[in-house]
């Protein structure tokens, strides 16, 4: 398994009207080649709920991509402004359909090792958003968290974000189906009153959690 050291997010939020058009056309970019045809960033696409209640829009793809290195972070960012002509007019046709759109990079701390019995379906994202000045103390958290999992347990992949809003993290655990996310949730929601949960929200000011399907990927 690749050691992936960052991960870069494109999300785009969707109209109301004609958002389940955009799903044939986000997988077919997810899988089209910019400008070396045999170059491969691996990643993951899903589609999911807002976790904005007063955002008026439709559901939100996220295009997610992982890197070994700042190197490959900067090659693929060179690609994106060197794409094929194809590639562009489907670009610009998925985002006439969208309200808005947003890269996000992040620092990968933990990458997420799956051990489901089937293929993963879903992926839950728990975004948290760090007190100034204790974003190093709930990383100890997570950190702390995820080493105390059961050894069959799949392992979330826990990020920073560097490129977007500063002091987030990000937990993102993949999941069979739905019904495996909310008993994943409800394990987690068993320890809420614990000591050590109480004294990490002390360093916490949000949380918001969602789940996503998962439309394609080539990890």
């Amino acid at each position: 398994m690749a050691d992936y050291k960052y991960g870069m997010n494109l999300i785009r939020v969707s109209n109301t009207t004609s958002w389940s058009s955009l799903v044939p056309d986000v997988i077919k970019e997810f899988n089209m080649p910019m400008q070396n045809p045999t170059k491969k960033y691996p990643g993951v696409i899903t589609v999911g709920p807002s976790c904005n209640i007063t955002d008026p829009g439709g559901p939100v793809f996220t295009t997610s991509r992982l890197f070994e290195s700042l190197e490959e972070v900067e090659e693929y960012n060179h690609a994106t402004m060197n794409q094929n002509k194809e590639r562009i007019e489907l670009v610009n046709s998925i985002h006439e359909r969208c309200l808005s759109f947003t890269f996000r990079l992040s620092k990968i701390l933990i990458n997420a090792e799956y051990k489901g019995s089937g293929k993963p379906g879903v992926l839950s994202r728990n975004i948290f958003k760090a007190r100034v000045g204790k974003i190093d103390e709930v990383i100890r958290f997570m950190t702390s968290y995820v080493e105390s999992l059961p050894s069959d347990a799949s392992i979330p992949q826990v990020s920073e974000v560097t490129y977007g809003s500063i002091g987030v993290l990000r937990l993102i655990t993949p999941y069979e189906n739905n019904i495996e996310a909310e008993l994943g949730y409800e394990k987690s929601r068993s320890s809420w009153e614990s000591p050590e949960v109480q004294k990490a929200s002390e360093s916490i000011e949000s949380m918001v959690r969602s789940v996503s399907r998962i439309l394609d990927t080539n990890l």
